[in-house]
């Protein structure tokens, strides 16, 4: 019966080991939530730095179709008398990086 007893006693320990590892895992978690919901950090954006082009220059018989835009490119996507063209311009200055056709 001494043998049970010490298995008891490792199994209580075992549980109350356990129980704690649980509760400090439950406040890291909860204080992480606190501290990501008070950061202001993460949910402000500095938009001083993007600036747009004052003027890009297409022709004027372009019909725009689709315009995507990255931190420092704008390329867009246009029809000119049927056919197709695609045009990577500068967000600093405006001007053209690159244009394809396509056929």
């Amino acid at each position: 019966m001494s043998e049970n007893q010490n298995n008891f006693r490792g199994l209580k320990y075992l549980v109350i080991f356990m129980g704690a590892l649980i509760i400090a895992g439950v406040i890291v978690i909860i204080s992480t939530i606190i501290y990501r919901i008070n950061d202001e950090a993460l949910f402000t954006s500095d938009n001083s730095s993007i600036s747009a082009p004052i003027n890009i220059k297409l022709p004027n018989d372009a019909k725009i179709n689709n315009i995507n835009s990255n931190s420092e490119t704008v390329t867009i996507y246009y029809t000119i008398n049927d056919k197709d063209f695609i045009g990577i311009f500068s967000f600093k200055d405006g001007k053209i990086i690159k244009e394809f056709g396509i056929k």
